[in-house]
């Protein structure tokens, strides 16, 4: 019997409801949409469309992988992010619109868009802060770190995807310990969930090296604290993500360093989820 969209999706959404996937039916189109190489739109709006064999067969592959609950990110290869799409592997963290709120932060404070800043990113995993920064400051340049290789692979390629490779270097190092000079931004977006903190099996298909992180989940934030500020001038500022409950511990860490609080960025559930930091007479100057 010949399958169309219709008849397909019908039998998908059952097998994702019973794994409790909720919103089944956008899923099993957006994967149907994958393996056709087509939209969602042209999906939704022609399910008389037959399907082959062999498409068939890829669709019920991948919506296996789904009721694993694997990401559908993590599934296609590819993620969006500031309005750019970022190629993703189980190597990389899957980008977050809650960090979107660190370019949102960076916009708020450097008003000069042709300002040919110098950027840091610490832990770049696939370069989307980074390269999302250089998308909306066409003069600047970047340095991405990442202490995994395979990151930093992926977030070259994606630097060569969105034609930006030409401004920005990745250096492979276990935060800045193999770089020298100053910035004039820094983001960054370290592991802050704590080792006994149980996470949904989605989230568990990222690297746990970007996930978890000793003390708590504040580990990591103790040795930034301690490093960054050789790095950063009177001028430089650092857009850090944060855990939704760990604004006031992290900025004691940054304040005994020198850093102090200059703002904060929400996310998208009302949460401070970005801290601006950087010396305290820098709050008052007009950027």
């Amino acid at each position: 019997m010949t399958e169309t969209i219709k008849t397909s999706l019908t039998a998908l959404c059952v097998r994702m409801r019973q794994t409790g996937i909720v919103n089944a039916a956008k899923e099993a189109r957006l994967i149907i949409a994958h393996v056709l190489e087509t939209s969602y739109e042209a999906v939704y709006f022609h399910p008389e469309q037959f399907l082959t064999k062999q498409q068939l067969y890829k669709i019920a592959e991948l919506t296996e992988r789904r009721c694993q609950q694997e990401p559908l990110a993590k599934i296609f290869g590819h993620k969006e992010f500031w309005g750019l799409s970022f190629m993703v592997t189980k190597d990389t963290l899957d980008p977050r619109p809650d960090s979107e709120s660190l370019i949102e932060g960076l916009l708020s404070h450097f008003l000069e868009k042709e300002r040919p800043l110098k950027i840091l990113d610490l832990g770049t995993g696939s370069g989307c802060l980074i390269l999302a920064a250089l998308s909306e400051y066409p003069n600047a340049v970047g340095v991405a770190i990442d202490k995994s290789y395979k990151a930093l692979l992926i977030a070259k390629a994606n630097a060569i995807n969105l034609h930006m490779a030409n401004r920005c270097h990745f250096v492979c190092s276990d935060w800045a310990t193999a770089l020298q000079g100053t910035f004039d931004v820094i983001l960054c977006n370290p592991p802050y969930i704590a080792l006994d903190e149980v996470l949904s099996a989605e989230t568990l298909h990222d690297p746990e090296s970007a996930l978890f992180a000793e003390k708590g989940g504040l580990a990591e934030y103790e040795r930034l604290a301690e490093d960054l500020s050789k790095f950063m001038t009177s001028q430089s500022q650092l857009f850090l993500e944060v855990g939704h409950t760990q604004k006031h511990l992290v900025q004691r860490f940054f304040e005994r360093h020198g850093l102090h609080l200059l703002s904060t960025r929400w996310d998208i559930q009302g949460h401070e989820r970005c801290l601006i930091l950087g010396n305290l007479y820098s709050f008052t100057e007009k950027r």
